[in-house]
């Protein structure tokens, strides 16, 4: 298998406590979708951007797009789509992060890498930060489309749920690095999060 990496953006969400139109929406004066694939070209060697439709991708750097599979609702299609990709690439793993959490952590790919390699029947790994788990930023090999094929068909709907389904493994980061993993999603949190009007991002 390849040693490259690959990291895919989750951009198909409807955004709608943003107001619709979340990977458009402006942190410091460029779109969260930027900041987000900015932050996969960091941790990959590929990259892409996981969307419902093209629109989703609008006005954002050139990238990859990954469309939602039929019959896949929510986060799940998204992590359906970069497992179908991950898969026909041949990398070993795949890191999906969400298009509004801007602040993600340097050591994220590695650290949940490293937990992976400790546990080799292990399909997937997310991080939690000692207040709460993150489990959009997640790092999964490939084989677990299967799992999550078979969770689908048995009614399964939920992101949080199938990593529980397959046992996947928590990563801890210390309570200061909360801030790291904070989502952005309404005005409120742009506004407090722009560096641009002089304010610090909060995970409040």
């Amino acid at each position: 298998m390849s040693a490259q990496r690959l990291c895919v953006v989750l951009a198909g969400g409807a955004g709608e406590r943003m107001g619709g139109g979340k990977p458009q929406r402006l942190l410091n004066g460029r779109p969260l979708g930027e900041h987000a694939l900015r932050l996969a070209a960091g941790f990959a060697d590929h990259l892409a951007l996981s969307v419902r439709d093209a629109g989703q991708a609008a006005g954002l750097p050139p990238a990859l797009l990954l469309f939602d599979p039929d019959g896949v609702e929510g986060p799940l299609a998204g992590v359906a789509a970069a497992l179908d990709h991950a898969a026909g690439l041949g990398v070993k793993h795949v890191l999906i992060i969400p298009c509004d959490a801007p602040r993600l952590p340097a050591d994220l790919y590695c650290r949940l890498e490293a937990a992976l390699d400790l546990a080799p029947r292990v399909l997937a790994a997310f991080p939690s930060d000692g207040h709460r788990d993150h489990p959009a930023c997640g790092l999964w090999r490939p084989q677990a489309r299967q799992s999550l094929t078979a969770y689908l068909a048995h009614g399964g709907r939920s992101l949080k749920g199938l990593l529980r389904e397959i046992g996947a493994c928590r990563v801890a980061w210390s309570a200061e690095a909360s801030g790291s993993f904070v989502n952005l999603n309404t005005p409120a949190d742009l506004a407090r999060c722009d560096d641009t009007a002089d304010r610090q991002c909060s995970a409040a």
